[in-house]
């Protein structure tokens, strides 16, 4: 079939997205909240001190700019997948994950 790619690199592409890039990106996205999380913790925490309020209001802002880069790198992965047809991605068994 013309446009089609064929299966084995359609099992590589999904097998480098599921094990490498997936949890790169699952990594990444978990800093940033964690990231996000304590920079407002410290904001409520020092909630007298307006310039360490300002300090963690930044640390807030970044953890999102983090959350929403991870979230478009995944979406912009998905789309790049779907457009080039790459529909087997070798799902392992028993993952409690679904793509």
């Amino acid at each position: 079939m013309p446009g089609s790619v064929p299966a084995e690199v359609q099992g590589l592409v999904g097998r480098i997205v599921i094990e490498i890039i997936n949890p790169i990106i699952g990594v990444i996205f978990a800093a940033a909240l964690v990231y996000f999380l304590w920079g407002l913790l410290m904001f409520v925490i020092n909630a007298g001190n307006e310039a360490k309020r300002g300090e963690y209001k930044q640390h807030m802002l970044w953890g999102l700019i983090g959350l929403v880069v991870m979230i478009s790198a995944y979406a912009l992965i998905e789309v790049g997948l779907r457009t080039f047809g790459v529909e087997n991605r070798d799902m392992p068994e028993g993952l409690p994950i679904s793509l």
